[in-house]
């Protein structure tokens, strides 16, 4: 049995087949042609792959970075080295601010071991506290440091009888008379400025030498003027302290 489409033209019987016809001649076909190049033809824009290049050297070409400088084989060795320094600074820095009460305890602790080995072995306390300059330190004692202080402090204050005292151990004793005359505050009006101990060093014969240095200044009608004196000291430090030598160095007024 055929199945006939009637047109609404010419109202004319036309077969099925012929109807189905029709419509793939004139729909169909440019729409294919049309399909079939836009899927063929290339972007106008697109390179074409080169043959010669493999796959793995194309993606390793186009995803190449530069090396920062921080990843260098050098600076990754730096790194090595300084950052365990730095991150146990830092968790000691922090370490201090979180446990304040604690890190004060320790430094107590500290402070306290240092002054106790420093008086144990020297006899003298760290950084010079209550440091006497004229204990000598020898066998134990100062070495007839005091007997030098107690000469220098009659010559100063111009005690003659204390320096005829202090001298009576040695052989030929300066003139306390001219040493005061010459060097005390009183009678040559001079200001004792400093007392430096230069030098004490125990000798074989148990004697200590020891050198004395003394800044002295006086004011004149042209201006201040200073000056030093050398003294030299022997004492004895078997069976006792004895001042056994004093004599005069050096006297000469200061360059400036």
């Amino acid at each position: 049995m055929s199945t006939y489409f009637v047109t609404r033209q010419a109202g004319e019987l036309i077969p099925c087949l012929d109807v189905f016809y029709i419509i793939l001649h004139k729909f169909t076909p440019e729409k294919v042609e049309k399909r079939d190049y836009m899927i063929s033809s290339p972007s106008p824009t697109q390179q074409p792959p080169d043959p010669d290049v493999q796959p793995a050297e194309r993606q390793g070409r186009s995803t190449s970075i530069k090396q920062r400088p921080g990843q260098t084989p050098a600076a990754k060795f730096v790194k090595a080295i300084f950052r365990p320094l730095f991150k146990g600074i830092y968790y000691l820095l922090r370490g201090i601010r979180t446990h304040k009460l604690v890190t004060l305890g320790i430094v107590v602790l500290l402070l306290i071991s240092v002054f106790a080995t420093s008086f144990v072995l020297t006899r003298q306390m760290p950084f010079g506290i209550g440091q006497d300059q004229f204990d000598f330190h020898v066998n134990g004692k100062n070495g007839g440091g005091d007997l030098v202080k107690n000469w220098l402090y009659a010559v100063r204050d111009g005690n003659v009888t204390q320096l005829a005292l202090l001298q009576k151990n040695i052989n030929q004793p300066p003139d306390p008379n001219q040493l005061v005359n010459q060097f005390s505050q009183a009678k040559a009006h001079l200001t004792w400025k400093a007392i430096n101990v230069i030098s004490a060093y125990s000798e074989s014969d148990t004697t200590v030498d020891s050198f004395v240095e003394v800044d002295l200044s006086a004011s004149g009608p042209g201006g201040n003027s200073s000056a030093l004196v050398i003294f030299h000291f022997v004492t004895l430090n078997s069976q006792g302290e004895f001042l056994i030598n004093a004599d005069v160095v050096s006297f000469r007024p200061t360059l400036r």
